[in-house]
Parts: C-alpha cells; sequence; structure tokens
C-alpha cells in the first residue's frame, strides 16, 4: 500500500494493484517518436498493468503498522514477507496470462530484489528470502525467454518499460517527481525523466514518451482524515473495507 502524505487535511492509501493501473495506463499510450515501444505490446501493457498482482491477497487484509497506527506501506513490509508472494504473483500470471506477463512481472520482481535493494544492509532472514526468490526466478525467466524465442534486447527493452511506467506511476502517488525513473530509447540509450508538479493534480513531463498531447490517469484511492489511525488490526482491516473511496485522477502534459 502506498500511504501519500495528506494534503487539505486527507490522507491518500492506494493499494499496490490500484497504482499499477495507471502504469498499465501509460503503457497503452506510450509510443512517441523516439521512444522504445512495448513488443508484443498487449503482453507488455498487461505486464504494465499487472506487476503488483504480488500484492492482492496482502492488499485485501493489510497489515497494521503499530509504529504509525496506519496499514503498512509496502516499503517498511521487509523481503521475508513480499518474497513468497512475489513468487505466487509471478505463478498466478503465467497460469492466468501466460509466459510474456509471468515474465515481465518476474522480472520486475528481481530488479526490486537486486537494484532497489541492498541484502548485505537487510536483516539474515530477509537476505534469505531474496536469495531464495532470485535462485528460483532466474531459472524460470531463462526458461520462458528460450520458449518465447524473444531476444536479449527485445527482453531489455520491455523491462525497461515497466520500470519506467511503474516509476512514474509512483512518483505521482507519492506526489514525489524524483522518483519518475529513466526511459528506454529507440536507440537504446536511455533518458531521466523530469517530472514537474504544476497544480493539485497536473504535471509536466519531459521528455515526453506518449502518443497523444495530453495523458490524464486515474485510479481508485481510499480517503481519510488525515489524523485517522488505529490501534487493533481487524478494526483497521474493517474500517478500510468500509471507507469513502475517490477517484485519484492525475494529468501529464508535456514541459
Amino acid at each position: 500500500m502506498i500511504l501519500r502524505s495528506p494534503e487539505d487535511g486527507i490522507r491518500l492509501l492506494i493499494p499496490q494493484p490500484s497504482h499499477a493501473l495507471l502504469s498499465g495506463q501509460m503503457m497503452a499510450a506510450w509510443g512517441a517518436s523516439g521512444f522504445a515501444r512495448p513488443d508484443p505490446a498487449p503482453e507488455v501493457i498487461l505486464a504494465a498493468e499487472q506487476h503488483d498482482i504480488a500484492w492482492l491477497t496482502w492488499e485485501t487484509a493489510p497489515t497494521l503498522d503499530r509504529e504509525t497506527g496506519l496499514p503498512h506501506p509496502f516499503t517498511r513490509l521487509g523481503a521475508a514477507v513480499h518474497a513468497p508472494m512475489w513468487a505466487r504473483g509471478v505463478e498466478m500470471a503465467r497460469g492466468a496470462w501466460g509466459l510474456w506477463p509471468a515474465l515481465l512481472i518476474s522480472l520486475h520482481g528481481t530488479r526490486i530484489y537486486t537494484q532497489y535493494m541492498d541484502p548485505e544492509q537487510l536483516p539474515p532472514k530477509d537476505q534469505a528470502a531474496i536469495d531464495r526468490n532470485n535462485a528460483k526466478e532466474e531459472a524460470l525467466q531463462a526458461d520462458w525467454i528460450a520458449k518465447l524465442g524473444a531476444t536479449p534486447d527485445q527482453v531489455k527493452r520491455n523491462s525497461a518499460l515497466v520500470a519506467v511506467t511503474d516509476a512514474l506511476s509512483l512518483a505521482l502517488c507519492f506526489a514525489d517527481p524524483d522518483k519518475a525513473g529513466e526511459a528506454p530509447m529507440e536507440d537504446g540509450s536511455t533518458r531521466k525523466m523530469r517530472l514537474v508538479r504544476q497544480g493539485t493534480s497536473r504535471w509536466s513531463l519531459d521528455p515526453w514518451p506518449f502518443r497523444e498531447g495530453m495523458l490524464t490517469l486515474r485510479c481508485e484511492t481510499i480517503r481519510l482524515p488525515a489524523g485517522t489511525r488505529w490501534t487493533d488490526e481487524e478494526t483497521m482491516r474493517r474500517d478500510l473495507r468500509e471507507a469513502t473511496w475517490s477517484t485519484m485522477a492525475e494529468t501529464l502534459v508535456p514541459a
């Protein structure tokens, strides 16, 4: 779960799969001249949209962070908790949609554990969970790439597209433009994305990777008064099930 810092007395709680929906919308609109494009497009768009499938079950019964009185944000849960979830999410993707979406979701998990985390700085149980996950997923990835007949460049490009749409979505969900990431270009290079907030729900983006001149992204979020806190996990879960949901709409325009 993503916990956005309160604004105007309201805190937004954004489930991981809801954040991923923004990634899928971006991927569906991706493809301005000079940028790498998803290929095969339907499967890559689906992978972007479902890259956080691992969190589906957890989000239906989130755990309480007793230090804050709020649901655990994904950044405060260790790999011992979420690495097995990632493995299960990859299995779900493989069974539901086939090799390309499962491969890209698996690669996204590997990226998290090898680029966004330093296992040597983690507790032993988290290190062990990462090691088990990486060994299992790398074997699956090699097998699936061979079965797909995919080239290394094709896999790298598609994986990088999932990564940048994930990063842009996180930047919007956290309202933190520094998280915008890097986009793969058609010539094999990458370009850093520069996101600038222009208003409550409006952002400029440079370079501009989308086919149209403006893009509005939408997902559902839980709205809570900024001071909301819980001391009991089951009460929190009940209140979240009954909470008010609303549409978060963020508009991107070229710089």
